[in-house]
């Protein structure tokens, strides 16, 4: 589809995510885009773009999607004088930070786009995360240096803090009204207004009256996630902040509101960060204390070398430094707080993760009662001590998902993507896969440190990623910063990916031992043999696909045997027809895309139950074809998309597999195989075979 769209956000010549405003084919308003590497081209430029809308969820109502844009046809640089100072901008940073760019244009222009995203799951799992958006903090921090330079130039109380808070309003409009910044922008001007006439206002009533009024410039700001933590927050400070604040104490005046605001915001927007994003980094209470007094400081000297770069650069060089040393403090401090253990905690997302949350903040709540003296208030929290304490003795009793001696495994409804987790007989736990990432989900967050976290997994015996796609690869980085590591598997085929190139990093900076998947390597675990049965760089088509360099892992228990095989089509299936047999569970490959699941290769294992994993897509996954052939075979279908976690749990003899809302369990595994007959020169690929390299334990 060929359109025509203003670019809202400057892009450079690398590409990447850029904002378009799309004119005509029925589109109103901005949406993101994904622009290809080309000429650079400035906000403000109207452009001529070959390109096609990816729907997204349309929660509330609210369509959603991006552009990928394909080819870009012409460029006419029109900007308005704020789409000019937007683009001198973002170059003068590119100047004076260099490398450190990404994260100033974060906390001045709220531009995330080019954020490393390693940098901001750090920075979210230290709770600091707040700090690389424009928050009611960044507006507010501005208004109050702004005020303070009118009062040193002379100017009266009242007028300074008109001004300042008309200056916050320009701000937020500059941004383009995002609703943490609007919200705060308001605030300062009604309290403005208020303190012009006199007035003293309640807080609770003026943070209802400006979230009034952020909805009025912005209907849509109901279903913005920013807008509810933005004004949760503020509820939160005000509110502990009095209740502390009432009941004195021994600690010192400033230390108390600090520490009971840090509290406050965080307890406020746990239930929301919870059931929107499934963490509550608990550690940001304390890391706050620290990151906000530099990020006070940060702040002003950044914009203050913006300001001056234009008249006096060498000046404006030396602001950078101190900002930058500044910027560096507060990456350390993400760095330290992300390690810190139980810091943050991760669970599933979904309104049920918000429960225990909303508990405890009502439990805060009582605590600092409004008529509460300083004993009650000890009283109180004793007893939320003990019984917390009991009910966590109580949460973590052992709770084994299968019995002992059994192997299980579970298949994750991680979305468009694969995401498979093994329990051996003995406990140890193997990760195949890790689910898709983007800047909105990551599947290893989300779904499957959540899950491991709630079979009281402490350490991973082997993780294997199937190919460096990101519906399989996305999720893995963060596995392996999460847990111990024993060694990683992939096909070792180098990948110039960005994601491929984190995943990389983070084995070295975890410290996980590295092996390529050979055919014919096998691992023994418990009693599980897992064989590599796919791929083989004698293959006459390494390195053409990734899809097709899949590994194809051969697991058996007993009598139990599974085939998962990751995105490995038909050319792989033919490649290894006739050299496998009958099996009985099959993960089936590339989501049941229409190029995979052959006829011969159904065929050939006879699998009692085969499972897809899949979820919401564009590409027809699974295709009615290959479930055709499934069923033509009688072979007992299961998907993620429907049927949710699916558990499937062997003693070797029997299988069971568990869904959201059904069971089927299958007898007597052995008895319902043929021998496997292998004809002249062809390998049989079975564990009694030597495998030809034994990866170490």
């Amino acid at each position: 589809m060929t359109v025509i769209a203003r670019v809202l956000e400057p892009v450079d010549s690398a590409g990447g995510v850029t904002v378009i405003a799309p004119r005509g084919a029925g589109c109103r308003g901005s949406t993101a885009a994904h622009w290809p590497p080309s000429s650079a081209v400035g906000a403000g430029s109207d452009v001529r773009v070959v390109g096609r809308w990816i729907r997204g969820d349309k929660r509330g109502g609210r369509p959603s999607g991006r552009w990928h844009v394909e080819e870009v046809l012409e460029v006419r640089y029109r900007p308005r004088p704020d789409q000019a100072l937007r683009n001198a901008i973002v170059q003068t940073i590119a100047q004076l930070y260099g490398q450190r760019g990404p994260i100033v244009d974060a906390l001045v222009l709220n531009r995330k786009a080019e954020l490393d995203r390693s940098l901001r799951d750090r920075f979210a799992r230290a709770g600091m995360v707040h700090l690389l958006a424009i928050s009611g903090f960044h507006v507010g921090l501005v208004t109050a240096w702004a005020y303070a330079a009118l009062r040193l130039l002379g100017l009266a109380r009242g007028r300074s803090l008109a001004i300042a808070s008309l200056g916050a309003v320009a701000y937020a409009a500059f941004l383009g009204w995002p609703a943490p910044a609007t919200r705060a922008a308001l605030l300062s001007m009604l309290v403005s207004m208020a303190r012009l006439r006199q007035r003293r206002v309640d807080p609770g009533s003026l943070l209802a009256a400006t979230g009034l009024l952020v909805l009025v410039v912005d209907p849509w700001a109901v279903l913005d996630a920013g807008a509810w933590l933005s004004v949760l927050a503020v509820w939160g400070i005000t509110t502990f902040s009095r209740r502390t604040e009432r009941l004195g104490g021994r600690l010192d005046g400033s230390i108390r509101r600090a520490f009971s605001s840090s509290f406050g915001a965080t307890l406020a927007t746990a239930p929301v960060t919870a059931a929107l994003f499934g963490v509550v980094a608990v550690v940001g209470i304390g890391v706050n204390l620290v990151a906000l007094p530099i990020a006070g400081a940060v702040v002003p000297g950044v914009l203050a070398s913006l300001v001056l770069a234009p008249i006096a650069y060498p000046l404006a060089e030396r602001l950078a430094g101190g900002a930058g040393l500044g910027l560096n403090l507060l990456e350390w401090l993400a760095e330290w707080g992300s390690r810190i253990p139980l810091g943050h905690i991760v669970q599933p997302a979904g309104p049920a993760a918000a429960l225990p949350w909303v508990l405890i903040l009502a439990l805060g709540l009582w605590i600092t009662g409004r008529r509460n003296t300083l004993a009650e208030v000890g009283r109180r929290s004793a007893w939320v001590l003990v019984l917390g304490t009991w009910a966590m003795l109580v949460s973590w009793l052992p709770r084994p998902f299968a019995a002992d001696g059994a192997l299980t495994l579970h298949f994750l409804d991680v979305g468009q993507g694969d995401g498979a987790l093994i329990r051996t007989p003995g406990g140890r736990w193997v990760v195949v896969d890790g689910g898709p990432k983007n800047d909105r989900f990551d599947a290893g967050q989300r779904r499957i440190i959540p899950f491991l976290r709630r079979q009281r997994a402490e350490s991973l015996e082997m993780v294997v990623v199937s190919h460096a796609h990101a519906d399989h690869l996305g999720g893995v980085p963060a596995v392996l910063s999460h847990f111990p590591v024993g060694v990683a598997l992939e096909p070792g085929l180098p990948v110039t990916d960005p994601l491929y190139q984190e995943f990389l990093g983070t084995l070295v900076r975890q410290g996980v031992p590295w092996r390529p998947a050979r055919a014919g390597d096998r691992i023994d675990i418990d009693g599980v043999g897992l064989t590599i049965l796919h791929p083989d760089t004698s293959w006459h088509g390494w390195g053409e696909d990734l899809n097709e360099d899949s590994i194809v892992l051969y697991l058996e228990f007993g009598e139990f045997e599974a085939i998962l095989g990751g995105d490995a089509g038909r050319p792989v299936e033919a490649l290894l027809e006739g050299r496998i047999g009958q099996i009985d569970l099959l993960k089936v490959g590339h989501h049941g895309s229409a190029s995979s699941t052959g006829a011969g290769w159904v065929q050939e294992l006879q699998p009692k139950a085969a499972l897809v994993s899949v979820g919401r897509n564009t590409y027809g996954h699974p295709d009615p074809g290959a479930l055709a052939r499934l069923e033509g075979n009688g072979v007992s279908i299961w998907r993620t998309d429907r049927d949710g976690l699916v558990t499937v749990v062997t003693d070797g003899r029997t299988m069971e597999v568990r869904g959201k809302r059904r069971r089927a369990v299958f007898a007597d595994l052995r008895d319902s195989k043929l021998p496997l007959q292998c004809g002249a020169g062809t390998d049989c690929l079975r564990p009694s075979q030597p495998a030809r390299g034994v990866l170490p334990q």
